[in-house]
């Protein structure tokens, strides 16, 4: 097992060791919330950019000049750190509402009882304005809500309508395009102009918008299901990376030694930047980081669907979740806060789409009446709403079984002889890692 992993496997050893010793608390029971009083005091934990945090403190002093006895203590950073949180959760030190990856979520909750059930507020935390579908799929865990999300996040892709002009390509969400119209679409640009490409990705996007919905789109199935099996042979596996590896040696997508000097910030690529790159496979929550300065040329649009596919592969997904730690003091007014947070008009109007498109009806119109939500977030979410495929379970998000995806990819972005080889180590190693999960 690489290095990383046994990172990963070692927090969450250590989380169940402090959770099997009884440093946490179970879940506040209704009775027990109802004990708030006097002055209370919160922290509040999440990342993002500066727009984020901006309308986040903005909200935090919003509730704090209606709730003269809260004070709410903004912690904040630029990006999600999954070994940072785990480390709290397992020392106890974690805030008392802490923003999470979705991904995180099945590690988190096998290693130990960290969340409070969101359910013993009921009384102060209204949901009847998400979907229930929604919540049952990406916030209930051993048959408690532990989270609620913060944003609908729909894979998209984000195309410079300008230059997709110029090569004929049309921009319409009302296209389809297989995976094999994509290659040869890519294959005309570079013929017209060697320094074009269809596509700009590193190996981390090509294996979440790429790798994972052409496995879903040949199975019908979840990556890895229920039962911890996978959901895919070895033989589709292999047909995955060799599609990918057309994708590079076709030239359809930037070189992989271009692509990820950029990893995890492909839009800051120059060759973007200068609109030398037709699109960008992404989430709708970063379109205004890969829009960028030239949200004139920009617009969303669809993601290839293979011939025949057994399922679209297309998901939405929250854009985080927020959970109220165990260890709170004062679990009851955490969740005031996440109400307000998440269910009032004037927060709501105030957020705007900084966490992506509203999860709350009522708030997700508002803001969508007052045009403070980008018309092409708006309609890259109904388009994936629309469209939408198998949602994805928390063992497809496993973090060791996605890391032995990236270094497929991107090893065979690098050599696209090395697919056999790459294609055994990875089914020996996707199967070792789900027999020590399942046992």
């Amino acid at each position: 097992m690489k290095k990383g992993s046994r990172i990963v496997v070692g927090l969450m050893i250590a989380m169940l060791a402090v959770a099997s010793s009884g440093l946490f608390a179970s879940g506040a029971s209704e009775k027990d919330a109802t004990t708030d009083s006097g002055p209370v005091s919160l922290r509040f934990s999440w990342w993002g950019n500066d727009s984020r945090h901006k309308a986040t403190i903005a909200v935090i002093d919003q509730y704090m000049a209606k709730n003269p006895n809260v004070q709410i203590a903004a912690e904040y950073r630029g990006k999600s750190e999954r070994e940072k949180i785990a480390t709290e959760l397992a020392g106890g030190t974690v805030a008392d509402i802490v923003q999470l990856n979705p991904p995180w979520m099945g590690d988190f909750t096998s290693a130990g009882d960290f969340f409070a059930d969101l359910g013993q507020y009921s009384s102060i935390l209204d949901t009847k304005g998400f979907s229930k579908q929604f919540l049952d799929d990406y916030c209930m865990y051993n048959g408690k809500l532990i989270a609620l999300p913060t944003g609908l996040n729909a894979r998209t892709s984000i195309i410079n309508k300008t230059l997709a002009n110029k090569f004929g390509i049309s921009t319409s969400l009302d296209t389809t395009w297989t995976w094999d119209d994509f290659v040869n679409i890519g294959k005309k640009i570079q013929e017209q102009d060697p320094e074009k490409y269809l596509l700009n990705a590193d190996s981390v996007d090509m294996t979440e918008f790429v790798l994972l919905p052409y496995l879903v789109q040949l199975t019908g199935n979840q990556l890895i299901k229920d039962d911890y099996t996978r959901g895919f042979s070895a033989d589709e596996f292999k047909n995955a990376l060799s599609f990918i590896s057309k994708l590079y040696t076709e030239k359809v997508v930037i070189p992989a030694q271009e692509g990820n000097v950029f990893l995890n910030s492909i839009w800051t690529n120059p060759k973007w930047l200068n609109g030398n790159i037709v699109m960008e496979f992404s989430w709708t929550s970063l379109y205004d980081a890969v829009a960028g300065d030239m949200k004139d040329d920009m617009g969303t649009f669809i993601l290839p669907v293979m011939k025949n596919a057994k399922n679209t592969g297309l998901i939405i997904v929250p854009s985080q979740l927020l959970a109220i730690s165990n260890k709170s003091k004062a679990p009851m007014e955490a969740a005031k806060f996440i109400n307000y947070f998440l269910n009032d008009l004037e927060a709501g109007k105030t957020l705007k789409d900084v966490r992506a498109v509203p999860p709350v009806d009522t708030v997700q119109e508002a803001c969508e009446s007052a045009g403070l939500i980008n018309e092409n977030i708006i309609k890259a979410t109904v388009y994936a709403q629309k469209n939408q495929g198998l949602y994805r379970n928390y063992l497809s998000s496993n973090a060791e079984i996605v890391k032995v995806l990236n270094d497929a990819v991107e090893k065979v972005a690098y050599d696209s002889n090395s697919i056999d080889k790459v294609t055994n180590d990875s089914i020996k190693l996707i199967d070792y890692i789900l027999n020590e999960l399942k046992n």
